[in-house]
């Protein structure tokens, strides 16, 4: 009995890392790989550039964060909060909240201006 679920599991690591990852995987990048080919080379279209703010609010956009150093008294290191609006590429405005849930005011201000290095993502 023990002998058949191992085998079992080791068929099933094999179909999933080889077969599904190598195979079918590896056909469908050689495929998008080659509509994108003959799309740039064959018609003339090119791809549309992605501006660095979009990119830059795909990433971080309503992200939970957590800040590596002190902002201010309230604001310590380790403070968990949300991003809600990317400035510039330097900059973000966000919201950080208490250890019950709540959000932080300081100075009638919910949100604050942050720099990008002063925060990490939270899984």
């Amino acid at each position: 009995m023990i002998v058949i679920e191992f085998l079992g599991e080791i068929i099933g690591r094999i179909f999933v890392e080889f077969i599904f990852e190598g195979i079918i995987l590896g056909i469908y990048r050689l495929y998008k790989k080659t509509v994108e080919f003959i799309r740039v080379n064959v018609f003339g279209f090119k791809a549309k550039p992605i501006k660095p703010k979009k990119a830059l609010e795909k990433k971080l956009l309503y992200k939970k964060i957590e800040l590596t150093e002190n902002l201010n008294s309230k604001l310590k290191s380790g403070q968990k909060g949300v991003v809600l609006e990317v400035i510039n590429k330097d900059k973000v405005f966000a919201e950080f909240y208490d250890r019950n849930g709540k959000p932080i005011e300081l100075n009638n201000e919910l949100v604050f201006e942050i720099g990008i290095k002063q925060f990490k993502l939270k899984k």
